[in-house]
C-alpha cells in the first residue's frame, strides 16, 4: 500500500471552494508549527457533512481563521496508512468502547513530502494525544529509529502490526486567529486495501481541534447554520468497516449508513 503520489491538493477542489479558499488570509507551516494551534494534546470534535455544505460553510469562516498554505497550495495531500494485527485489536478496542484506545500509522504529507510514524491514543479523560516519530519513507519497525520510538510509546508489541488499510484524502486546515484552535477538513476521500478500493467524492470530514471545550467557537456557530451536528467518526474505523466485512461493526452503522447517504448517488463510488 501506499504506492502512486497524487497530485496537489488544489488541483482536485472545485471551482467554488478554491474561489472561498481565496477571502482566508494565509498561515505557513512554520507558523502553524510555532503556534498554539498545533495541538498534539487536545480534544477533537468531528462533523460529517456533504461537499455542498463545506461549500456554503466556507465563506462564514474567512473572518476568523487563516488557511494553511505551502508553496501556494490551500489543500494538502494526505496518504495514511493504518497498522493493526491479524485480530484487529485497535480496531475491536474502538468497536468495544474501550476508554483508552490507541492507533499505528505512518502518514505521508505529500505538500511537505514529510513521513511521521505516529502514535494517536484517545484517553479516558476524552483527550487525544499524538507522538511521531518523522522517518525516510516506511521503514521496517524492527529498525533502531522505529523500534525505540515504538517501545516508549506504544502499549503493545509492534511486531505484531502489519498494514491492512490505507487512506487517502486532500485536506484543507484553518487556524483561529484568535485562540488555540484549528479546523481540518477532508475532501476526495479514499479506503483502500490490496483487495479493494471505496472512494467518497461528495463527503467532506470536518474537525475541530482545540485545547479544551469551546462554547462560542465560530466554527462551531457556522457549523449550526448550515445544519451540520457533531458526530462521532473514525476514518480508520469505518475504513476497516467498509473493506472489512466480516469483522464486526454494528457499533459503526449508523455513520455508515450517513455515509453512503451523503455519497453523490447514495452509493459508494468504487
Amino acid at each position: 500500500m501506499m504506492q502512486p503520489l497524487s497530485p496537489p491538493g488544489d488541483l482536485r477542489l472545485t471551482r467554488g471552494i478554491a474561489a472561498a479558499l481565496e477571502a482566508f488570509d494565509p498561515i505557513t507551516l512554520d507558523e502553524l508549527k510555532g503556534s498554539e494551534a498545533q495541538l498534539l494534546d487536545r480534544t477533537e470534535s468531528k462533523f460529517l457533512m456533504s461537499l455542498g455544505q463545506f461549500a456554503r460553510l466556507l465563506p462564514d469562516l474567512s473572518a476568523s481563521y487563516r488557511v494553511l498554505t505551502i508553496e501556494g497550495s490551500k489543500a494538502g495531500r494526505y496518504e495514511t496508512e493504518y497498522y493493526d494485527t491479524d485480530s484487529f485489536l485497535t480496531y475491536l478496542q474502538h468497536h468495544n468502547g474501550k476508554a483508552t484506545r490507541y492507533k499505528l500509522r505512518f502518514r505521508h504529507y505529500l505538500s511537505s513530502d514529510m513521513t511521521f510514524l505516529e502514535i494517536k491514543e484517545k484517553r479516558n479523560t476524552g483527550r487525544t494525544v499524538k507522538k511521531r516519530l518523522e522517518t525516510d519513507g516506511l521503514p521496517e519497525f524492527s529498525e533502531p529509529g522505529p523500534s525505540g520510538f515504538l517501545a516508549k510509546a506504544f502499549p503493545y508489541d509492534f511486531r505484531a502490526f502489519h498494514p491492512v488499510l490505507l487512506t487517502e484524502y486532500d485536506r484543507i486546515t484553518l487556524v483561529s486567529t484568535g485562540h488555540a484552535e484549528r479546523l481540518t477538513f477532508d475532501l476526495n476521500l479514499t479506503f483502500s486495501n490490496d483487495r479493494e478500493r471505496r472512494s467518497y467524492p461528495n463527503v467532506v470530514i470536518g474537525e475541530i481541534k482545540h485545547d479544551r471545550a469551546l462554547r462560542r467557537s465560530p466554527a462551531m456557530n457556522a457549523l449550526s447554520r448550515v445544519h451540520v451536528r457533531k458526530t462521532g467518526f473514525s476514518k480508520y474505523c469505518i475504513g476497516v468497516s467498509l473493506l472489512y466485512a466480516e469483522l464486526k461493526h454494528n457499533r459503526f452503522k449508523k455513520n455508515l449508513l450517513y455515509l453512503e447517504k451523503l455519497s453523490a448517488d447514495g452509493g459508494s463510488v468504487c
